[in-house]
């Protein structure tokens, strides 16, 4: 079993309670398919950064879960179906202890090189 993220964008055409129980669909529909749902983020509204199916506004929400992927699958297959959904998005993630243990990259930064007191003696010469 792999861990995903499911994300989804409803329409803000919902009212809030509306939306929550959407959420709740969307999570009875992975216990229902033998997934186990973890972390969560509830549906906030949202402004679109640019119009999503001629909508400048939705519901943003996600659920972290545990799942073959074949029932990922399914799940992805059946969200698209729904017509409250403007948008959505499964991924597989890695699980937290992998990150964990993953060192964490530095980003290199270029040092300018010094200039050596000749070379600036001999440019000031020039421009003298």
């Amino acid at each position: 079993m792999k861990f995903y993220e499911i994300t989804y964008l409803i329409t803000s055409e919902l009212t809030a309670e509306e939306a929550v129980s959407f959420h709740e669909k969307i999570k009875k529909l992975i216990e229902e398919n033998k997934g186990k749902v973890g972390g969560e983020q509830t549906p906030t509204k949202r402004t679109l950064a640019y119009p999503v199916k001629k909508k400048t506004e939705g519901f943003l929400a996600s659920i972290d879960f545990e799942a073959d992927g074949e029932v990922a699958k399914k799940i992805s297959e059946s969200v698209r179906k729904e017509e409250e959904v403007l948008r959505h998005l499964v991924i597989s993630k890695e699980t937290s202890k992998k990150r964990d243990e993953e060192p964490k990259r530095r980003r290199r930064t270029l040092k300018p090189e010094k200039a050596k007191l000749k070379e600036i003696d001999d440019k000031l010469d020039e421009i003298i």
